[in-house]
């Protein structure tokens, strides 16, 4: 026998006298270790006990602050008036004041405490944490009283989620319920820590009668650092119902009519200022122009203006309102829009039909009908700059929202022109139904939609290749179009049917026609002009 099998065979018989052994001590230290004997804070998961009558939902520690989230299972409101971190190990602490937060029934919410953090991610925390509250009870009154949870765990990394609105005036103060925690602010941020995948709900916003609903009425964090919330302004409705001699008014949530305003002559074109406080109506035939206070729902004032009043138009800032007669050699007005009052004056030639503004409010897109020419002027001093040819006899004119381009409806060509604002020429001529009259540009300025007074139809334009893309039939005679600025819904005056036709954007459906409406031609929301 050779001395390697003799080896091999002893080597043999240890294992088969020692090796269970040895196998039983791997298990038992792994057993230990996995409870914590030789690392005690390796198998700690974070735990959240006691804050009766709430029902503990969950807690962190991280770099950015201390959460715990707490349900309210009672059958009545309780109002947290504050919170305090005491007894705590493993992390720097401090009380925070939730004063005044009511806690709805069976709602969530979450206890943040900024000034209470953990550092060092992984490391072993714990606290004691004392929640004072009050209730109403229908026999004894509020009743306040507190209550005491415990907290612990190991530290963690924490994320800070932040939501930016766009679109509200600078200064306005709005809010946001993350997680059950509510933070306003009149700043464009509002920053919370992250907890889980929590839900976030915006709030909606009302200034001088204008509400303003965010883009997104609520979501889910996930692994996002940033969101962008756009505020969106929807107003009422103005119509020009030329038959009844007034202004009808539509709230775009309903669809119905509200408000019927008596307008002293022929109302035709009008303009709603950017704030939605006051409508400039244009008469049909010669007479003063009707100014609207939406608070009061009634004529404040008249202005005068030139024979054959035509379109009319308010600039971006809301500060001045421009008016054109097609009589007396074709005139162009500028009108203060708060006092009422002529700025000045400038005859422009032609028979001037329609007028848009540029974003800037720098300068003037005017149809003229009898020359087939879109005449371009200096929105300050009113000074004709140059001329545009374009299709025959245009009626409306729109500015798309970046200011590139403008928009032409040639009612005797059954065109649209497409004029570069930068060169001042036309880039392309597209075909459309019978009779264009009016026109609007989508709030992201994607599509054009163009009113077909003689195939009763609205013609869809694609920006993106400048050709129609679809022709969805609509009322009688439709003349005004609107698009609402959250670009959920389209509005258009049918002259013939007496009606106004709704539809969805996103299929181009008709939701509902609203009937009724004498002779509707113009119409608008705040921010548009219809002529």
């Amino acid at each position: 026998m050779s001395k390697r099998f003799s080896r091999s065979q002893s080597a043999l018989e240890y294992m088969m006298t020692y090796g269970w052994a040895i196998l039983i001590i791997v298990i038992v230290a792994a057993v230990l270790y996995g409870m914590g004997i030789f690392n005690p804070y390796a198998s700690i998961s974070q735990t959240i006990t006691g804050f009766e009558p709430f029902i503990g939902l969950g807690q962190g520690c991280g770099n950015g602050a201390t959460l715990v989230r707490i349900a309210n299972p009672s059958q009545y409101p309780v109002e947290i008036l504050n919170a305090t971190i005491i007894s705590a190990n493993g992390f720097t602490a401090s009380s925070t004041g939730f004063i005044n937060y009511t806690m709805g029934v069976q709602q969530k919410h979450t206890l943040t405490f900024y000034n209470s953090t953990c550092n060092n991610p992984g490391s072993f925390y714990s606290a004691n944490v004392i929640v004072w509250y009050s209730y109403t009870d229908g026999a004894l009154g509020t009743i306040t009283t507190k209550t005491t949870g415990y907290i612990s765990g190991k530290a963690s990394l924490q994320q800070t989620v932040t939501f930016q609105e766009v679109g509200l005036p600078l200064g306005t103060n709005w809010f946001m319920n993350y997680g059950g925690g509510v933070k306003s602010s009149s700043s464009q941020q509002i920053s919370f820590i992250l907890f889980n995948n929590t839900q976030f709900l915006p709030g909606n916003v009302s200034i001088n009668r204008v509400d303003y609903f965010p883009s997104a009425f609520s979501g889910t964090v996930a692994n996002k650092s940033l969101f962008y919330i756009d505020y969106i302004p929807v107003r009422d409705i103005f119509v020009a119902a030329q038959g009844s001699k007034t202004a009808i008014v539509i709230n775009p949530i309903s669809d119905a009519v509200t408000t019927t305003i008596p307008i002293s002559t022929n109302p035709q074109g009008l303009s709603v200022t950017p704030n939605g406080e006051l409508v400039y109506i244009m008469p049909h035939g010669n007479a003063n122009i009707s100014v609207i206070n939406t608070s009061l729902n009634e004529v404040v004032a008249n202005v005068t203006t030139g024979t054959n009043p035509a379109g009319i138009a308010i600039n971006y800032e809301g500060t001045i309102v421009y008016a054109l007669s097609a009589g007396g050699g074709g005139v162009l007005q500028s009108i203060n829009a708060t006092t009422f009052t002529t700025i000045g004056t400038a005859k422009i030639g032609g028979t001037p039909l329609s007028v848009a503004i540029t974003p800037d409010d720098k300068y003037l897109y005017i149809t003229q009908s009898g020359t087939n020419t879109v005449l371009v002027a200096d929105a300050h001093t009113l000074a004709p700059i140059l001329s545009i040819p374009v299709g025959s006899t245009p009626q409306a004119i729109a500015i798309s929202p970046d200011g590139e381009a403008a928009y032409v409806a040639n009612y005797a060509s059954n065109t649209v022109s497409v004029i570069s604002v930068k060169t001042n020429t036309v880039i392309k001529t597209i075909p459309v139904g019978t009779s264009p009259e009016g026109i609007a540009v989508s709030p992201g300025g994607n599509t054009v939609l163009v009113t077909n007074y003689g195939s009763n139809t609205m013609s869809v334009i694609a920006t993106s290749n400048l050709s129609v893309t679809r022709t969805v039939n609509v009322g009688s005679g439709p003349t005004g179009i609107v698009i609402l600025p959250n670009n959920e819904k389209i509005y258009v005056a049918n002259q013939l049917s007496n009606s106004v036709s709704v539809l969805y954007t996103g299929n181009y459906s008709i939701k509902t026609n609203i009937t009724g409406i004498a002779t509707p031609v113009g119409i608008a929301d705040s921010g548009s002009s219809s002529t």
